[in-house]
């Protein structure tokens, strides 16, 4: 084989579609601070119910995220598997369409920034598409660990070089 023929033959390749299913996710959503904010089990969970996505988005609000499913692609218990379905809702990237029923019936879910396009038989008063983008970041608490003096007024923290040097006034004053 020639230097030209394999030239041409590595061009037909990278032009050809790939024959193999994937998972795509868009951009936007990986980039987004939502997105930044989920724990990893929940993002594992967020790939997990896009691969089952089909090509035309048929199937969105009939996805599901069982144990049993869940387990052969690395969720590692039934509570982290709650915990990442919680915060996944938390965070606006699925919307639960259906709630597991009798006779071993699944949860249905479908992710929010694809058209939901059979709805027979789904609970979709509270969808919202792209909700998402509603997120806002809760305001976390401050870490135990701070260095404050009770006579600081405005809490800032000191960095460990002023908690070494500067001397407690108070302390100073009753060793007098």
């Amino acid at each position: 084989m020639s230097k030209h023929d394999a030239l041409t033959l590595s061009k037909q390749r990278k032009l050809r579609p790939s024959t193999h299913p994937y998972a795509a996710l868009e951009h936007r959503i990986i980039d987004s601070e939502a997105c930044a904010d989920l724990k990893p089990q929940s993002f594992r969970l967020l790939v997990i119910l896009c691969r089952q996505l089909v090509k035309h988005d048929t199937n969105n609000g009939h996805l599901q995220a069982t144990w049993s499913y869940t387990r052969k692609r690395g969720m590692g218990s039934e509570n982290t598997l709650r915990a990442a379905i919680a915060d996944l809702i938390a965070h606006g990237f699925i919307y639960r369409t259906k709630s597991r029923g009798p006779n071993k019936q699944w949860a249905r879910f479908a992710v929010t920034w694809k058209p939901i396009k059979d709805k027979e038989g789904l609970y979709l008063h509270g969808f919202l598409p792209d909700a998402w983008k509603n997120w806002k970041p809760t305001k976390k608490a401050p870490p135990k660990n701070r260095w404050i003096r009770p006579s600081e007024s405005d809490g800032t923290p000191l960095t460990f070089q002023q908690f070494v040097t500067e001397p407690d006034q108070q302390k100073l004053m009753t060793m007098n």
